[in-house]
């Protein structure tokens, strides 16, 4: 402080700028629910302890309403295993787990919303750096696994008792899995205990079935898009990597083998009764180009997904292809399934799924090596094998779709003149999925068309 009693704050400035060079902005990902997010925020540490923003209109892009502002500042403190909600607000909610740990759920609970009757799960830690946007409209609790846990709020509007409609936490048109330990008995305010079903406060909604959970990975793909359609679009939450799409949640497959958590997340997010592993490098050419991402894409990612898959207790389905055989190529003493006393190896086919495998390329060896991951990380899990999928689908990008276009504008196309396949129509790829995973089947299927 100088004599004049004017405040240097030099060393603070300093501090301020490098604050802001050292924090990275938030991200903000959208979430299952319709118009719910889940935000990354960044923390600046030092000897002292940490420094973060919970909000800054500045930086924090489509959390509130155009023209809103929190009108209400709220904080909780829980102890271990208490459950609150499911609490149903007009306002939106901004949540921070400021102490401890909880699983936040959102339930959307909005006539006409695409998501009605869906919900999803964020983990919130005093670690992890993330906050969740409830969409006004939606049901939201959580429960809590430390004790002394802590939640701030911010609301879009102040609490009016006249405007709240609670909802049973375990409600069965719902049908939330609490991540509630065995042999625990959750601990719950008797207003909660006494919170009606949703089809109470709405008779319409008896008899409404709840909605299936069917994760598909690369939902935006022609295998991913026949199998939403296979399972009911309303039973699945499909994923994007590049193209956002209306209605998809963005992962990034090939992230995923580098940092596991992804996966985690998202799995955690969701809550799958069954993930379906669409996504994968498929480009033969472009991986041999680009052999770390045909094994990450091909190998290590379905891998990790599968062993967080399994963590809650999901079926897992991944698909590899006909490239993990030769082709044709001599394998002495293969063995393995026989047409008219040839083995299949060695007459280039049809191979069963006893026959040795022997890829060629990196394409092959990578799905090869992604069949031992998957079912190493999920005993239980379906591997099918399929070869030359064609059928609709939105991005246009199969051989059928090449072919059309290429002859439709007079351009030439080379096709091999050497290679037999048994081109599978992806509806058919999908509903074979769904049967077998109605069937409880697991382990190895090869799965084509019609032999020719």
């Amino acid at each position: 402080i100088a004599t004049d009693h004017t405040v240097l704050l030099t060393p603070s400035a300093r501090f301020f700028r490098r604050l802001q060079q050292t924090l990275m902005p938030p991200q903000t990902k959208a979430l299952p629910i319709d118009g719910a997010s889940v935000t990354t925020f960044d923390r600046f540490g030092d000897h002292r302890g940490y420094f973060n923003e919970l909000y800054n209109e500045e930086k924090y892009d489509g959390l509130s309403a155009p023209g809103e502002r929190w009108k209400q500042v709220s904080f909780s403190s829980s102890q271990k295993h208490a459950l609150r909600g499911l609490h149903c607000s007009p306002h939106g909610k901004f949540i921070t787990c400021v102490r401890g740990s909880f699983y936040d759920v959102i339930a959307d609970f909005r006539d006409g919303s695409p998501t009605f009757g869906r919900w999803c799960g964020v983990l919130l830690t005093d670690k992890n750096k993330k906050q969740v946007f409830v969409p006004g409209g939606c049901g939201h609790g959580f429960f809590t696994f430390e004790d002394d846990t802590c939640a701030l709020y911010l609301q879009e509007g102040c609490f009016n008792p006249a405007k709240e409609a609670d909802t049973h936490p375990f409600d069965p048109l719902v049908n939330v899995q609490w991540p509630v330990p065995e042999g625990v008995v959750p601990v719950m305010s008797a207003k909660d205990e006494a919170a009606p079903f949703l089809s109470v406060r709405r008779p319409k909604l008896c008899g409404y079935a709840p909605r299936g959970r069917v994760l598909v990975i690369g939902g935006t793909g022609q295998v991913g898009g026949a199998l939403i359609e296979a399972f009911g679009a309303r039973n699945c939450v499909g994923t994007y990597a590049a193209t956002p799409a209306e209605g998809m949640i963005h992962f990034d497959l090939a992230q995923a083998a580098m940092q596991p958590q992804l996966a985690i997340d998202l799995v955690q997010t969701v809550y799958p009764e069954v993930v379906c592993i669409c996504a994968g490098f498929t480009w033969v050419d472009g991986c041999e180009r680009e052999p770390q991402k045909a094994n990450a894409m091909n190998n290590r990612g379905p891998a990790v997904l599968a062993a967080a898959a399994a963590a809650v207790g999901a079926k897992v389905v991944w698909y590899s292809t006909d490239y993990v055989f030769s082709g044709g190529s001599s394998l002495p003493g293969s063995g393995g399934s026989k047409a008219n006393g040839v083995a299949a190896a060695d007459a280039g086919g049809p191979y069963g799924e006893e026959d040795p495998p022997s890829p060629l390329n990196v394409y092959g060896s990578s799905k090869l090596a992604g069949e031992a991951a998957v079912l190493a990380a999920d005993p239980s899990a379906l591997v099918l094998r399929t070869n030359v999928v064609y059928g609709p689908e939105h991005v246009g990008k199969n051989f059928v779709y090449q072919l059309a276009r290429k002859l439709g504008s007079g351009e030439a196309m080379n096709v091999p003149v050497d290679q037999i396949g048994t081109p599978t129509y992806n509806r058919d790829l999908a509903d074979a999925t769904k049967r077998l995973v109605e069937a409880g089947a697991s382990g190895l299927f090869n799965v084509g068309g019609p032999q020719p």
